[in-house]
């Protein structure tokens, strides 16, 4: 298993749960089909959120470690 799989089994309980939980206050056809919607949609969404996240931390991180690495060496005395 790699890191798709988790990433598509986590989008599934959340969108599943989300769609139940606000379908549910309208009434019970309405929750399951809050359910099915959120299984389908955690499924094809959570994965590029998850992606998004991930780049997004990198840029943060590492990105800017890097710039203020090589600005480090660009440094003139006196």
């Amino acid at each position: 298993m790699n890191l798709i799989e988790p990433c598509i089994l986590a989008g599934a309980v959340v969108g599943t749960l989300t769609g139940a939980i606000l379908g549910f206050s309208q009434g019970v056809w309405w929750g399951l089909g809050g359910m099915a919607a959120g299984f389908v949609g955690g499924v094809l969404v959570l994965p590029f959120v998850i992606v998004f996240l991930v780049a997004g931390g990198m840029v943060l991180f590492f990105w800017t470690r890097h710039l203020l690495r090589r600005l480090r060496g660009t440094r003139r005395l006196g």
